[in-house]
């Protein structure tokens, strides 16, 4: 609790930052803030706590994607001191959006009542509504807000409805007794609390852009500023998905019939159109959109086969694929200023001429993302695809494992145009930070990839 505290305070300060003169230490103050949010964290951890009548409970769990989502946010952090240093106005309220997201996040790995994991959904939403918004002279900018704004509250409109229901059946919002309650009829539930369950996970998809509630997704991914959209293509699903993985496992397993198969639906549609999606894309931010929704297809099996090591299995995919992300979207960024704005797949033409270490880094990343060894992103898949084989959805995981093989291909086509076409005039320029980061990433990359690790949750 002492860390979702600080982490609290630290926004405020970095909104009264913003009235000051001291800009250029908004970062670093975001850092040390963050760096100090990751000790009480790590002191935390093995004790379990309990607030607001067991409202909050903060276990190893909560506790390990929470440090999961700091790590990332202080990469962002980092890059956001060059990518911030061109603008005059509203760097500010960025970064402290940002970190009331990260508030919003830290409830949300923590709740065991359906109050709590609403109040952390929309705290972690409303700064994300204004931050897809953030170049306010853009049109593309403003359109991703809107959107995101919409249908944001419409899937909020259909969770609240959700937990209307279920509580209307059950009388009560605690997780563990909706859990005991649900466990009476044998699998044969009540209309009014089925229709309240399914509410609640579609409230819950929506935020991991689970199909058919992914369509928000590569709009506001394209129109958002980048450094946002790497916030929300990491931070936000890693939250996303330790709230679904809690909401299943807390209140609803063994999954009644008609969830488990609801979810099944929706995990083979994900890697569907996920995949195939990402197919014909040439923007390289909707493309790495339909990338996410790609994994969350894959992160999705795990949710559907939970036991003992899904937790951890969960943990490590979500941090593999974060750690991959970030320097995709910062290479990303550097490609873009180099190319006077361009964002399509053919601004990286003849990066490997430009900077070859860029492209080398580049494609390891591309690699892990597309699973292929010996990168973090291989193990990842490995593990969810023998979580789900060993829990019997043997039909799912072989699907699952020829859309992976499908989505090879438009990893390679990144690729391909890195070490093909010509070399453009203009020079692609690299702090020694951002050197520092994608470096360190790459390295992580590849040693998460060779010294697996399992945390007890």
């Amino acid at each position: 609790m002492s860390a979702l505290i600080v982490t609290a305070i630290l926004g405020i300060i970095l909104l009264y930052l913003g009235l000051t003169r001291y800009k250029p230490i908004l970062s670093p103050v975001g850092i040390a803030g963050l760096l100090l949010t990751l000790y009480l964290l790590i002191k935390d951890w093995g004790l379990g706590s309990r607030y607001f009548h067991d409202m909050v409970i903060v276990d190893n769990f909560s506790l390990a994607f929470n440090i999961s989502m700091v790590i990332i946010t202080i990469l962002i952090f980092l890059a956001g001191i060059d990518y911030y240093q061109r603008m005059e106005q509203h760097v500010a309220e960025q970064y402290a959006l940002m970190v009331f997201a990260l508030t919003g996040a830290f409830l949300m790995t923590s709740f065991s009542n359906l109050i709590m994991l609403f109040l952390g959904i929309e705290i972690l939403s409303i700064p994300l509504y204004v931050l897809a918004g953030g170049k306010k002279s853009s049109y593309r900018s403003n359109e991703a807000s809107f959107k995101y704004f919409m249908l944001g509250s419409f899937a909020t409109a259909f969770f609240l409805f959700g937990i209307a229901l279920v509580y209307g059946a059950s009388a009560t919002f605690s997780l563990p007794e909706i859990k005991i309650y649900i466990s009476q009829f044998n699998g044969h539930l009540p209309a009014m609390l089925l229709v309240g369950l399914l509410f609640i996970l579609i409230g819950v998809a929506f935020k991991v852009a689970v199909a058919p509630f992914h369509f928000w997704s590569p709009d506001v991914y394209e129109g958002s500023p980048t450094l946002i959209t790497a916030f929300m293509a990491t931070v936000v699903k890693t939250a996303g998905f330790a709230a679904f993985y809690r909401l299943l496992g807390m209140g609803l397993l063994p999954l009644p019939v008609p969830i488990e198969k609801a979810l099944w639906v929706m995990t083979g549609l994900t890697l569907l159109i996920g995949n195939l999606g990402a197919l014909k894309q040439t923007n390289f931010k909707r493309l790495l959109a339909y990338s996410a929704i790609a994994h969350t297809g894959f992160i999705m099996l795990a949710m559907l086969s939970q036991e003992y090591t899904s937790a951890s299995v969960l943990l490590y995919y979500t941090f593999t694929y974060s750690l991959a992300t970030v320097p995709l979207f910062i290479i990303f960024i550097l490609v873009k200023r180099a190319s006077n704005g361009l964002e399509e797949i053919a601004a990286f033409q003849g990066l490997s001429k430009r900077k070859p270490w860029i492209a080398v880094f580049m494609t390891l990343f591309l690699l892990s993302l597309a699973g292929i060894p010996p990168t973090a992103g291989f193990v990842s898949k490995y593990q969810v695809f023998v979580l789900s084989i060993g829990q019997g959805y043997l039909s799912i995981s072989i699907f699952a494992i020829v859309m992976a093989i499908i989505g090879v291909y438009y990893y390679f086509n990144v690729i391909r145009e890195m070490y093909t076409g010509y070399d453009l005039p203009d020079p692609i320029i690299v702090s020694r930070l951002n050197t520092g980061l994608i470096m360190a990433c790459g390295m992580a990359v590849i040693l998460l990839g060779i010294f697996v690790w399992k945390v007890p949750l």
